[in-house]
């Protein structure tokens, strides 16, 4: 299973022979990439998340809370919300975690808070966890720690940081890697459930905007 960053929320995400999008975006000062998926999920509904038609191949489309299925991969949406006032600043966000090739794989989305035990157990198993890390609009570092502390994954790839031509007020990653031992800069990450890493590491991966 091959994960490659697309840069903000974005990651093509590559197994079982199918194409995983996850929130594309437009006008945020970088250029989406061209780029061909059989599915695409987007955790709400902003345009930083949600620009479906930049994303070429016809995918099937992946929203809201509840249990998906598309191209044969079962999506679990959990719901959370965009800040830390249930929703009354920036709404509802979604969480989704799916499974490829024996790797869970959880997508925070947009989330604004930090989570509680049901929120945990709903979402269960974590091998990999893309999480914002930015502030601003998502959790700060702090809270992204916190997330991560409550979850208990293998493998951490933050996102939604601040990157060069990037035009939003959030900051870069640097607060958060601070926290942890184990982190490693990669271009992209390939994984099976055989190479998970037996220490909670943290992967910045090369951005492949357009």
């Amino acid at each position: 299973m091959k994960i490659r960053w697309l840069g903000h929320a974005s990651f093509l995400i590559e197994g079982q022979g199918v194409r995983i999008v996850t929130d594309p975006y437009d006008q945020i000062g970088i250029e989406f990439p061209k780029v061909e998926a059989d599915v695409v999920t987007s955790s709400h509904d902003h345009f930083d998340h949600n620009a479906i038609d930049k994303v070429g191949g016809n995918p099937s489309v992946v929203r809201g809370v509840g249990t998906h299925e598309a191209a044969g991969v079962k999506f679990e949406g959990i719901g959370t919300y965009h800040d830390e006032t249930g929703g009354s600043q920036r709404g509802k966000n979604t969480v989704f975690c799916f499974e490829l090739e024996g790797v869970r794989i959880c997508h925070a989305g947009d989330l604004g808070h930090t989570l509680d035990e049901e929120t945990v157990s709903k979402i269960g198993r974590v091998d990999v966890l893309m999480v914002p890390v930015g502030g601003t609009y998502t959790v700060t570092a702090d809270g992204a720690e916190q997330v991560v502390k409550a979850l208990n994954p293998k493998v951490v790839i933050p996102m939604h940081f601040r990157i060069e031509g990037l035009a939003l007020p959030i900051s870069d990653e640097s607060a958060f890697v601070a926290k942890f031992p184990h982190v490693e800069r990669v271009d992209e990450l390939e994984l099976t459930p055989q190479t998970l890493p037996q220490e909670l590491t943290v992967y910045v991966l090369k951005p492949h905007h357009g």
